[in-house]
């Protein structure tokens, strides 16, 4: 995780930022416990355009088994359970901030199937609804940049790599965005 980005949730004190204050557009990665149908969410981040991105780690619940938990996954995202238990938000308290925080905003994913999976798991073990909806970066990045994907993806990782942590792999998000809206056609 870049020493930039946030493990906290922001408070829910206030109304979550406007379309008018140019913060609708926002970029959401979830890294789980493996890719097995049983999986389950270990972290989140999310950030909009133009602001730092933030992330947290999520506390287990009890039916979310380690039996889902593969040592291939701990390898890319270099996250332990223990380190879950300890440092981890509860899963209401996740969704709910997450709810504060994407309520009025346009959210983009490069992997909407497998995080709208894991997303579905976090909201349903807290008992809560997503006030958001998940859409494809594809969608975003198809209309304002011509040339080939991978050229994309490739520039962006030259200044924000995609590391398997959360709020970096948002800031590759980001930046692929930033990128198409400055050099795009």
């Amino acid at each position: 995780m870049s020493s930039s980005a946030t493990r906290d949730l922001p408070a829910p004190s206030g109304p979550p930022p406007s379309l008018e204050e140019g913060l609708g557009v926002a970029f959401i990665d979830v890294e789980a416990s493996g890719l097995g149908p049983y999986s389950w969410p270990i972290e989140v981040g999310w950030g909009f355009h133009g602001y730092q991105p933030r992330s947290v780690l999520i506390r287990p619940v009890d039916n979310w088994s380690m039996l889902a938990w593969e040592k291939s996954a701990e390898s890319l995202h270099r996250i332990d359970p223990g380190q879950l238990l300890t440092e981890g938000r509860s899963v209401l308290d996740v969704a709910l901030g997450l709810n504060a925080a994407l309520g009025q905003a346009t959210v983009y994913s490069d992997a909407p199937d497998y995080d709208s999976f894991w997303l579905f798991r976090l909201y349903d073990a807290a008992g809560v609804k997503p006030n958001y909806r998940l859409n494809d970066i594809g969608d975003l990045l198809g209309p304002i940049w011509d040339d080939e994907p991978s050229a994309l993806v490739g520039r962006a990782s030259a200044v924000a790599p995609h590391t398997h942590r959360a709020a970096d792999d948002v800031r590759h998000l980001q930046t692929m965005y930033e990128i198409a809206l400055r050099d795009g056609s």
